[in-house]
């Protein structure tokens, strides 16, 4: 998955606006926007951080770079095995369950 979906993703998960994540950041609303329709592909490392940090994901989830971006193998087999055959509604799902179990 490309920066542009995952940064799109998070911030529609979030229930954030393109403006609270850049005052979050400390970018404009517009450089969110084109990094999101993936017309700036190549932020720099420290917006990367920042974005990072925001949104509570590391670096290595953000830049695409699995074997980094966990150290949990169970969760890293699970990607590789699902990550690309789940749909949006399965994607969901899973994620309904996953804050379910985080509220226990």
């Amino acid at each position: 998955m490309s920066l542009a979906l995952k940064l799109k993703e998070l911030r529609t998960r979030n229930r954030q606006s393109l403006q609270q994540v850049a005052d979050g950041v400390g970018v404009s609303k517009a450089h969110i926007w084109e990094l999101e329709t993936g017309k700036s592909r190549n932020p720099g490392i420290e917006l990367v951080r920042k974005l990072a940090d925001h949104f509570s994901v590391t670096i290595a989830f953000l830049t695409g770079d699995p074997a980094e971006a966990t150290d949990d193998p169970a969760a890293l087999q699970f990607f590789r095995e699902f990550g690309g055959d789940l749909s949006t509604r399965d994607w969901e799902t899973l994620r309904t369950v996953a804050e379910r179990l985080k509220d226990r």
